[in-house]
């Protein structure tokens, strides 16, 4: 027997956990909304710093932050002559 979910189950899923995001935004304050934001943004960096010290087989976090700052910039010459467009979903 199949116990995948199917594809509007998921669907439902999704929006449901969407519309709990919206929810929980929509009654956070200013400032709770900055606090998030910037504790998202450190966790990007984060998970950026771990990426290429992973796929680099960097032991340091210098070296790692080095290879990080190559990619970023890589992408900003990419996205500066209109070779490279972000996702938005």
């Amino acid at each position: 027997m199949n116990s995948d979910p199917s594809r509007s189950e998921l669907k439902a899923l999704q929006d449901a956990i969407y519309a709990d995001k919206v929810k929980r935004a929509r009654a956070m304050t200013p400032d709770q909304r900055l606090d998030e934001a910037l504790e998202l943004s450190n966790d990007i960096y984060t998970w950026m710093l771990d990426g290429a010290k992973s796929q680099c087989n960097l032991l340091s976090d210098a070296e790692g932050w080095i290879e990080v700052q190559r990619r970023l910039q890589s992408l900003r010459r990419l996205h500066e002559r209109n070779l490279y467009k972000p996702v938005i979903t």
